[in-house]
């Protein structure tokens, strides 16, 4: 199985603190390096996580709101500096490309590379051989999006089973993992005993929004879900200024029957609970993990 892995790179809300910077997650999976978000910093963040930033391969942003991008400019400058080379696009919501000339584009000088804005809708977003990228729509005080990342299940090559058969290589071994019957040596090789379906794995990321029930289907069966949780239980709160409770997102990872949950964005008021907010979460759903900068999890 080729493992993924995510890097929070900023835990941290709209004022961040010494422990949080603004939000900012990176996603690793087989040669793709997607950045979801860019707060405020972020570029110095990949340097103290030791993850090189010429490594991004697509830039995904939920909503234009600073916490979540006026990290751009410095890191986009950055990665010119450094030899970036790729075509860059970044997805965001409608709007996204009047965003980008207006709050991104002036701080830019001559870029050695290309770059694309791609406003995205509801949907699919991007659909590649082994993987998925799809969205919904928030109930912000602004356009945005939450995404799921999608590793479609499929089929495999049982490597120990065939190991024992002998040291097979070349065209025999495409035809066992397709599940044919092999001719070797005498033998007939059943290859429909040789694989195995390795299941889908699913990592949704919940950014700034009140709660939707609609949030229920897109989340279902993540194998990781990612939520905000600016507030702890405030429910009334929340939604008036447009966001998600702690509490909230353990529901809605119960009721999605998610395998873990992990939150992050979390507000200033909330690093003297943490305790209390963490007792609380996990007595909702067990799975839970109230995390930090440079937490880093695979799945």
């Amino acid at each position: 199985m080729d493992k993924a892995k995510l890097t929070f790179l900023g835990t941290g809300s709209a004022i961040p603190t010494a422990r949080r910077n603004h939000p900012a997650i990176f996603v690793e999976y087989n040669g793709e390096n997607m950045l979801f978000d860019c707060g405020e910093g972020t570029q110095r963040q990949f340097r103290i996580a030791k993850i090189n930033p010429c490594r991004i391969t697509r830039i995904f942003i939920s909503h234009w709101h600073g916490d979540h991008i006026l990290g751009l400019s410095g890191l986009l400058q950055t990665l010119s500096a450094n030899g970036y080379t790729k075509d860059l696009v970044i997805c965001g919501p409608k709007g996204s490309k009047q965003k980008f000339q207006e709050l991104v584009a002036p701080h830019l000088g001559g870029l050695a590379y290309e770059i694309s804005i791609k406003e995205v809708k509801e949907g699919a977003v991007i659909a590649e051989k082994d993987f998925k990228i799809e969205a919904i729509g928030v109930d912000h005080d602004c356009n945005g999006l939450n995404y799921s990342f999608i590793i479609e299940g499929r089929k495999r090559l049982d490597v120990a089973k065939l190991k024992k058969l002998g040291d097979f290589k070349g065209p025999v071994v495409g035809e066992l993992a397709k599940g044919k019957k092999v001719k070797i040596a005498g033998r007939t090789i059943d290859g429909s005993k040789m694989v195995y379906i390795e299941p889908e794995r699913k990592l949704s990321l919940i950014f700034d929004t009140r709660y939707k029930s609609d949030f229920i289907k897109f989340v279902k069966g993540s194998t990781i879900l990612v939520n905000e949780a600016n507030y702890f239980d405030e429910d009334e709160l929340a939604r008036e200024h447009g966001h998600m409770t702690a509490m909230q997102a353990a529901g809605l990872a119960k009721d999605a029957k998610v395998d873990k949950l992990l939150l992050f964005h979390f507000s200033q008021r909330l690093e003297a609970i943490m305790k209390d907010v963490e007792k609380s979460v996990r007595k909702k759903f067990k799975e839970s993990v109230l995390c930090r900068d440079f937490d880093s999890f695979e799945f």
